[in-house]
């Protein structure tokens, strides 16, 4: 089987997007968009309060109320989010023509990329796609993953990139790497956190090097973790 899609996260840090369509459905996509810290600009008639708002504070810049080629220019992505098909198609040529990433709102064949439906759990991302197919059959299953995955599933996530950070620093071996990272994974580590007990991580992690290193150099690492979740 040939998948139609190339599943990706991109970096869309500073980088410039341009969302068509000031209404509910624009509005989600440019949240999605500063939430990566992309540089957002928009084109619409109206804008939603919250939109306003945006622009108001010059989180994101309101180019103008009616699309024309000339705003593609400089972009990386374009979101066409408008109720007009025609427009859309437009954009979506346009865009494509320009070699640029374009998704036209709920009209895959007018796009050179798709959004999958998302659950975030701080640097935890899983996507789910169905290409288009089913966007419900999508959100359902991203719905099913959120009981698997709570939110303390973020913390667990930045204690193991930290530990993973500090324990590269060592220059281990890569086996015995892997030994300390399966180790981790496999403990009730997730557990322990969520109960908020520190003692067996403590435990487990001097368990876990020989020699093991001072508490202060893990204290330093689990402790400020606590003190941000509370």
């Amino acid at each position: 089987m040939v998948m139609r899609y190339y599943p990706v996260f991109l970096d869309l840090r500073n980088v410039s997007c341009l969302v068509i369509g000031g209404g509910q459905v624009g509005e989600r996509k440019v949240l999605s968009l500063l939430s990566c810290g992309a540089g957002v600009s928009l084109i619409s008639r109206e804008l939603t309060p919250y939109l306003r708002g945006e622009v108001e504070a010059g989180r994101i810049t309101w180019l103008a109320q009616f699309y024309e080629t000339r705003y593609l220019d400089g972009m990386f992505l374009v979101i066409g989010a408008t109720d007009d098909a025609e427009l859309n198609e437009s954009i979506g040529r346009e865009a494509r023509e320009r070699g640029l990433l374009c998704n036209i709102v709920d009209d895959p064949q007018k796009c050179n990329f798709i959004l999958p439906s998302l659950l975030t759990r701080g640097d935890l991302t899983i996507a789910v796609s169905t290409a288009g197919k089913s966007p419900a059959m999508a959100k359902k299953i991203r719905q099913d993953l959120e009981k698997s995955f709570p939110e303390s599933y973020g913390l667990y996530l930045e204690l193991l990139g930290q530990i993973r950070t500090m324990v590269l620093k060592e220059k281990r071996p890569q086996k015995e790497n892997q030994r300390i990272f399966e180790a981790l994974i496999h403990s009730p580590l997730l557990a322990w956190l969520e109960a908020g007990t520190l003692d067996p991580i403590y435990d487990l992690l001097d368990s876990l090097f020989d020699p093991p290193p001072p508490r202060s150099q893990w204290a330093s690492i689990i402790d400020p973790l606590f003190s941000s979740g509370e």
